[in-house]
């Protein structure tokens, strides 16, 4: 009697099938255009028997199984022959009109749905003018790119204004001057637009479009401008070494002391030099010169440039000579 029953659930499971996850449920997927998605859809006993089960699309009010629809075409791919209950569907190089509704449905009818977003190329600057600028013989990037930089755009096209009328130089190139000279800045990167161009010339100036459709367009105004040329000169060491060595030693005098002596003498010798000129006028008040207002103002000035002047000469030449000194003592400090 045991045998019997086990024997009757057996025979009841496999007759059930395949019963989906996420029964009757709704699954939201996002993808890209130029890109891969997964649909997701399985049995929910990985030891289930898998009759038969079919992918729908929803158009309308009606359900259109996808591996009859053209738009499909060499874009589908099932993943049950590497995983009997794996029943998922991989749609690749996806575009703006695949985004809706689908559905993963058995034999038995159970089914559970899948919403499908499709995000595709929006430019980032639309409908702008991006000036640029390049040197003549380097190269440039026209900048462009969605705001999606995981989409890829369905169509893609550089042109550039010549003759009255855009051209296109991008994927074809309907000038000449640029073929084997233009190419994608970054093919890497789907979103990323971005046009490279070499060998600049000042033929190259002008009007560029970065076109995705009749609604999105990005205008770039490349201006070409001459390289300025920059000169350098240089000395190797051995010519500055031989240069130097050709130089005549500077003379100096064994007997002259340091800078620094030598500003404390200027310094010395120009406030000796006021305060002997007010110390004479305090023994002649009578005299009128000593305290006229314009002679307290040249004598401060003559001993304020006195000093200066020998400050600027010690820094110059590094030493005075001793006689300088002995020459301003004697004539300036002498009594009169």
């Amino acid at each position: 009697m045991r045998d019997c029953l086990y024997l009757f659930l057996f025979m009841l499971h496999f007759s059930t099938g395949c019963i989906v996850s996420n029964e009757q449920q709704t699954i939201v997927i996002t993808g890209y255009t130029g890109a891969s998605v997964v649909l997701p859809c399985s049995c929910a006993d990985p030891q289930s028997t898998v009759g038969t089960f079919t992918w729908h699309f929803q158009q309308g009010n009606q359900w259109i199984q996808v591996f009859q629809d053209e738009k499909y075409s060499g874009r589908l791919v099932l993943f049950d022959e590497l995983s009997p209950t794996n029943l998922s569907l991989l749609i690749s190089d996806l575009r703006t009109n695949d985004q809706g509704y689908y559905r993963c449905m058995t034999e038995t009818n159970i089914f559970t749905d899948v919403v499908l977003n499709v995000k595709g190329c929006d430019l980032a600057e639309n409908r702008r003018t991006v000036a640029v600028t390049g040197y003549s013989g380097e190269s440039v990037v026209l900048p462009c790119s969605c705001t999606e930089l995981l989409a890829k755009p369905e169509h893609i096209q550089w042109k550039y204004f010549k003759e009255h009328q855009y051209k296109e130089i991008y994927p074809n190139k309907q000038i000449e001057n640029y073929k084997n000279r233009v190419k994608m800045f970054n093919p890497n990167t789907p979103g990323n637009l971005s046009l490279h161009i070499s060998a600049l010339t000042t033929e190259d100036q002008g009007d560029y479009q970065c076109v995705v459709s009749s609604q999105q367009v990005l205008t770039v105004r490349l201006r070409v401008e001459e390289k300025t040329q920059v000169y350098t000169i240089s000395l190797s060491t051995h010519q500055l070494s031989h240069q130097t060595q050709e130089l005549p030693p500077p003379r100096q005098s064994h007997h002259t002391p340091q800078c620094k002596s030598k500003a404390w003498f200027a310094f010395y010798y120009s406030v000796n030099f006021t305060m002997f000129f007010f110390s004479s006028c305090e023994h002649d008040v009578n005299y009128p010169v000593c305290f006229s207002t314009d002679v307290l103002i040249l004598v401060a000035v003559f001993s304020v440039v006195l000093l200066l002047a020998f400050l600027a000469l010690s820094s110059r030449y590094g030493e005075v000579h001793e006689h300088t000194f002995l020459f301003c003592k004697r004539h300036l400090m002498a009594p009169s």
